[in-house]
């Protein structure tokens, strides 16, 4: 087969989405970039109406989410739904109220991550420290994570480093 048609069956078999940021290609290829697509910089008239239709509207309050599939249990040997879990992407837009009790779930996710480690080693079973010096070790752990959340969500470059 001719290496310039093959070339040209790769190259049509590519997908594009604008919306989502990248073009995806069949499995043997990757994605030309990962990312979203910038456009040109918004107003700040059209800031302040998108976040004013995002406290005052319903689709932006609460959206067409289905709040049901949140606390459907998954359990074995139930019947299974049909429907599939809902997805967002990169840039989409997510309703209030979603985003408020999901970003509840991953803080108190958060914080049993972040001070059970100083409690099991500051404990009985560790270094049998008091409670005092457990009650610091905590608190260190929680300012920490607090000071490197920050510069995660910053973006922050450390000097000389890639």
């Amino acid at each position: 087969m001719d290496p310039e048609a093959d070339a040209s069956l790769v190259f049509s078999s590519r997908i594009e989405s604008p919306h989502l940021g990248f073009s995806r290609m069949d499995e043997d290829h990757g994605p030309q970039s990962i990312g979203p697509t910038y456009s040109s910089r918004r107003s700040v008239s059209s800031r302040l109406r998108s976040v004013t239709r995002a406290f005052t509207t319903k689709k932006g309050l609460i959206g067409d989410y289905d709040y049901g599939f949140l606390f459907r249990p998954n359990l074995p040997f139930m019947r299974r739904s049909h429907s599939r879990s809902p997805f967002f992407g990169l840039n989409d837009r997510m309703p209030l109220v979603l985003s408020l009790l999901l970003g509840l779930q991953h803080a108190l996710a958060m914080l049993a991550g972040i001070i059970t480690p100083p409690l099991l080693l500051s404990g009985t079973s560790g270094a049998n420290l008091d409670v005092d010096q457990q009650q610091y070790l905590v608190s260190a752990a929680l300012i920490i994570s607090g000071i490197l959340s920050t510069i995660q969500i910053t973006r922050f470059r450390i000097f000389k480093s890639p």
